[in-house]
């Protein structure tokens, strides 16, 4: 009796192990929609993102997404600077991670091309990047492009409703024609420098202000210590702080539509991993985007709560 009582509870442990290590076992993300066309069981993928709030929450998104299919993941959220996320990506740190089309076309392949159509700009990024063994998978609709901003009741008192008026408002010395801007802006090839060349006029000393992209937009709510600064066109607290955003009235800044970068090796392991810009994107739009934003840089939410959130909302993950 004995014996078998031992048996019995040795064969009931080894049940529990199993069943533990086995295909039965929660996912770290309860599955939904997404899963019952994803299975990446066993499998494990590393995610980054740079470091601002939509970065943050597209970052989030994806690994609720892959944890929902069944694989593991391995985060890199919050990495500081374009070109480092970029650099971890083609040297194999990190497998996947949103990128913009923008910034692609001019900071990592250095074309000069002025491309305006957003999908004419995406097909030619798509095209260019496989040379370097990047992937991009289906764009989402937002356009998250680079902007001048400035406050409502300042536009309406200068007058300025375009960066042309703010380039003749630096040409005519008004002590209001000051500009607020991160120290990754002045040396992109899509940033400062062009932008003055393309409008063809120069700040003077001590009209220039770097800052953290997050402290631009209390500076510019409050006019100090600067009227006029650089903003993400998506950004949530545009609407909150009643920030507008300039005519870019030349076409210098290019598009900037969000697609998820995956490293080619990746996709040719796990090519149902393009569900992910089939599924998602789509649902991604310019409106939906600043929404999820405020939700995290106003409402002072976790970009994990508001993209899981999100995700569940839509049925995509459980």
């Amino acid at each position: 009796m004995r014996r078998r009582l031992l048996a019995a509870v040795v064969a009931l442990l080894a049940a529990t192990v199993l069943s533990g290590c086995g295909g039965d076992a929660p996912r770290a993300t309860p599955p939904g929609s997404f899963a019952r066309d994803v299975d990446l069981t066993g499998q494990t993928f590393v995610v980054g993102s740079k470091e601002f709030d939509e970065q943050l929450l597209l970052c989030r998104m994806t690994i609720a997404l892959l944890q929902s299919a069944g694989a593991s993941v391995v985060e890199r959220c919050d990495t500081k600077g374009s070109e480092n996320v970029r650099s971890a990506l083609t040297a194999g740190s990190i497998d996947m991670y949103w990128e913009y089309t923008g910034t692609a076309w001019r900071t990592y392949l250095r074309q000069e091309a002025q491309l305006t159509d957003p999908q004419e700009l995406y097909e030619a990024v798509q095209v260019a990047d496989a040379a370097n063994g990047v992937r991009w998978l289906r764009p989402a609709p937002f356009d998250n492009t680079y902007a001048i901003g400035v406050t409502a009741a300042n536009a309406d008192r200068l007058g300025v409703r375009s960066i042309s008026d703010l380039a003749r408002l630096v040409r005519g010395g008004s002590p209001d024609a000051t500009l607020c801007i991160d120290q990754e802006f002045t040396g992109r090839e899509d940033g400062l420098v062009g932008l003055l060349r393309a409008y063809d006029f120069q700040f003077p000393d001590g009209a220039l202000d770097t800052l953290d992209v997050d402290d631009i937009y209390p500076a510019l709510a409050a006019s100090r210590p600067c009227v006029f600064g650089e903003v993400f066109a998506t950004d949530g607290r545009l609407n909150a702080l009643r920030i507008n955003t300039l005519d870019d009235d030349r076409g210098y800044f290019l598009p900037y539509q969000a697609a998820l970068t995956v490293r080619s090796d990746v996709l040719t392991r796990a090519p149902r991993l393009a569900l992910i810009g089939e599924r998602l994107a789509p649902m991604l739009t310019d409106q939906v985007m600043r929404e999820l934003n405020a939700r995290v840089s106003v409402g002072r939410r976790s970009p994990d709560d508001v993209a899981r959130t999100f995700l569940r909302e839509q049925g995509l993950i459980g």
